[in-house]
């Protein structure tokens, strides 16, 4: 791929051996329009002494002045058959001095030859022939002004010169008007090539600007391709993704042999790296191609963060790492759904790097006029040198911690940048690190709800543990995978389960059992161009209540149209098992 800001071979950057190949070209490209211009001057001349009753001499001007125009006009075809470039431009333009040197000697010339002082008639025709051709050359020979100072230095000055000698009485001061009118066309050459340098210039950087726009298109094509390509495979991928998380979560609990079990952690492992390498994909995608728009709304914080500390508590408490929230009940003026996803990406990055036995703590405060959201851990820290690039995309730090693509801190930054939310990161090599972001306080408190503690999974496996009450929860999945694996999942966690495939398919097996589901797990893009939340709303207005659920989607985008659903949570596939049984386990709770 070439570089748009690169010039192009021939055409040299805005230095002198670039002017002059410029110059040089529109000294070619013009040799036609020139020829033209001067040969209409002969012609004019030649009607003059033909006038005069200067035969002879008229011949004579007419034969030598056109062979000269011939020979200008066959130079570039002689000098550069193959276009002027950067190798034979100074050759083309010494060689175009030459002639123009040569063209104005013998213009003086016949000049000369034909004065005579008690003709005013052979006066006035030897000023034209001086004049004219200066004045037309002045044209184009714009484009170079050496050319012209040969023209007229070999044209103007040895005939004013002569004038000068030969004349005499009034009509010498004339000679002295030559002289000046050679020095007004040195100056006006001066400004004519200055002229046209600012417009060789600007041509330049129009067909820049040009080349710029068109390859910016060419990219902007490429992305929206490349964003188009996600969106219709994101989905497509997740799906045996999601299913193989849910069989081996199943799977545990059918294992009784320690090899076993640590042949399904390595399996397992393998699975989440996979799932973290796509969930960045998906959100980098999002952030790039602007799917991702800013709604502010006076917003609760504790229910962000203790969403956030559902989310991760599982694999908090499978790494060792103890992980809690802390702080006052603050409102901010924000939009919920991207700093849920700030606290996600912070609160995951945390998790990840802690050592055993460390801590991650989610913590909400107020510091003078802003409500700081943060994230703090007792992990390795950052080094002061490693700061300057720790939110840049594709940097891993610890390549030895994890798999990943080293998404997460900058689809972080972003997002801050979004909020207009200015982001801090601090960090302590061997004592931990604290991230977050300053937001704006809610015009009006808005009281967030009293937090009920989701069961903590220190006494059981996250994997295994069972949900009480033995909740019925409705599973609308159009893979059969997908499906018949989150129901064996939900089953092993002691809950009844009724899975359909589709909205109206849901409804009739509902109505059969006659009984409301306690929560619901739905997919966002369904069978026969079915949406999941529409599919969702259908159960709600049947069943006369407004049931809790989690939104399982594959897609990139669409999430803007149900994030400020009441009583709906939108997971990305492939979810994490222990993540979707917080879920279930705080909104089934809460039902108590």
């Amino acid at each position: 791929m070439t570089n748009a800001f690169a010039s192009a071979p021939d055409e040299g950057p805005d230095d002198l051996p670039g002017l002059r190949l410029a110059q040089a070209r529109l000294l070619k490209q013009r040799t036609r329009s020139s020829c033209l211009i001067v040969e209409g001057v002969i012609l004019y001349l030649t009607a003059l002494m033909v006038f005069a009753g200067d035969y002879a001499y008229a011949a004579l001007w007419f034969a030598l002045t056109s062979l000269m125009v011939a020979g200008v006009a066959l130079y570039p075809r002689v000098a550069a058959p193959d276009g002027v470039n950067a190798a034979n431009a100074a050759m083309y333009l010494r060689g175009h001095t030459l002639i123009s040197s040569a063209t104005g000697a013998l213009w003086a010339g016949l000049a000369v030859g034909y004065l005579d002082q008690t003709s005013l008639l052979h006066m006035f025709i030897t000023i034209n022939m001086v004049s004219s051709i200066t004045l037309g050359g002045m044209l184009p020979s714009a484009e170079y002004r050496p050319a012209f100072i040969a023209l007229s230095t070999t044209m103007v000055l040895p005939f004013a010169c002569y004038w000068l000698v030969a004349v005499d009485g009034p009509l010498r001061v004339i000679g002295i008007g030559l002289l000046i009118f050679y020095g007004f066309g040195v100056l006006v050459s001066g400004r004519a090539e200055i002229q046209t340098r600012d417009s060789l210039a600007a041509q330049r950087h129009r067909k820049l600007s040009e080349r710029l726009q068109a390859k910016t298109e060419e990219l902007e094509r490429a992305n929206f391709a490349k964003s188009r390509l996600l969106a219709a495979t994101s989905h497509d991928m997740a799906q045996p993704l999601q299913a193989q998380g849910f069989m081996m979560t199943a799977l545990r609990a059918y294992l009784d042999r320690p090899e076993q079990r640590e042949l399904l952690d390595r399996i397992e492992a393998a699975w989440r790296t996979q799932k973290e390498l796509l969930d960045a994909v998906v959100d980098g995608a999002r952030v790039e191609g602007g799917a991702v728009q800013v709604r502010r709304r006076p917003t609760a914080i504790d229910p962000l963060l203790n969403e956030a500390r559902s989310l991760f508590e599982a694999e908090a408490a499978r790494r060792g790492v103890i992980l809690t929230v802390s702080g006052a009940a603050l409102s901010a003026d924000t939009d919920p759904a991207i700093l849920s996803r700030i606290l996600r990406n912070l609160t995951a990055n945390a998790v990840k790097f802690t050592r055993p036995g460390g801590r991650v703590e989610l913590v909400s405060r107020r510091e003078n006029d802003r409500v700081v959201v943060e994230v703090i851990d007792t992990g390795p820290g950052v080094s002061e040198a490693d700061k300057a690039r720790i939110f840049e995309a594709f940097v891993r730090l610890d390549p030895a911690a994890g798999d990943g693509l080293g998404l997460g801190l900058s689809i972080v930054e972003h997002l801050a940048g979004a909020l207009e939310a200015p982001l801090y990161f601090e960090s302590t090599p061997g004592v931990g690190t604290r991230a977050g972001v300053l937001l704006e306080p809610a015009a009006a408190l808005v009281p967030a709800p009293p937090s009920r503690p989701v069961p903590a999974p220190r006494v059981q496996s996250p994997r295994t543990a069972t949900i009480g009450g033995a909740p019925l929860i409705l599973v609308i999945e159009d893979d059969e995978a997908v499906r018949d694996g989150l129901s064996r999942l939900l089953t092993d966690w002691g809950c009844r389960v009724v899975a359909a495939e589709s909205g109206p398919r849901a409804l009739t097996m509902l109505t059969l059992i006659g009984e409301n589901p306690a929560f619901a797990v739905v997919d966002k893009r369904l069978a026969a161009n079915e949406d999941g939340v529409e599919a969702l709303e259908s159960v709600r207005r049947a069943a006369g209540a407004p049931i809790p659920a989690v939104l399982l989607t594959g897609d990139i985008s669409g999430f803007d149209t149900v994030r400020d659903a009441p009583g709906l949570c939108v997971l990305t596939k492939p979810a994490d098992p222990g993540a979707l049984r917080a879920l279930i386990m705080e909104a089934t709770a809460a039902a108590v």
